[in-house]
């Protein structure tokens, strides 16, 4: 089963009845599997390819956490939250594709762990996002920067390893 199978299969789960804790931790699976598979995508060394090949993957986790928490979301509605988000992190995204441009092979290893950081913050936003409709958007760019770091300390080479092994597939309760 690859990661968009698990994603599918979360998706034709009906959450209506689901305890928030099971909601939680689905969204925080999805969340993990779609930040490691932009951790493989980034290994990509022509700059910017990445940031392409990397919205279908936060599209696709937005919309599933969307279902999870009973929100119906269009692809066009998780792009418009991604590209917001991506306003807060673009610094960051602009620093990582000047690395692959000056270091192209070494460079686009060196970015992995920062992929999955910045995809990490955007999932964790999305999650409070939905959960707590009304939130603010300052709001949500202190929960981006928290879960940021948090996605740093999460990132490990052998986890990493693991889900590019096809490992890190699990399937969210």
């Amino acid at each position: 089963m690859s990661w968009l199978d698990t994603l599918e299969d979360i998706r034709t789960k009906d959450f209506k009845k689901a305890k928030p804790a099971e909601r939680d931790k689905a969204a925080r699976d999805v969340v993990n599997t779609c930040s490691y598979a932009c951790a493989v995508v980034a290994v990509s060394p022509i700059p910017f390819s990445d940031a392409v090949l990397m919205l279908p993957v936060q599209s696709a986790m937005v919309i599933t956490i969307g279902h999870i928490y009973g929100r119906k979301v269009t692809q066009a509605d998780a792009k418009d939250l991604i590209l917001e988000l991506g306003a807060t992190a673009g610094i960051g995204m602009l620093a990582r594709q000047g690395i692959k441009a000056l270091l192209p092979i070494v460079g686009a290893l060196l970015t992995v762990p920062a992929a999955f950081a910045a995809n990490w913050g955007i999932g964790r936003v999305a999650i409070e996002y939905f959960k707590t409709p009304g939130v603010t958007r300052d709001n949500l760019k202190a929960i981006y920067a928290r879960a940021k770091e948090e996605g740093s300390s999460l990132f490990s080479k052998e986890r990493f390893q693991k889900f590019r092994q096809g490992g890190g597939k699990k399937k969210a309760a």
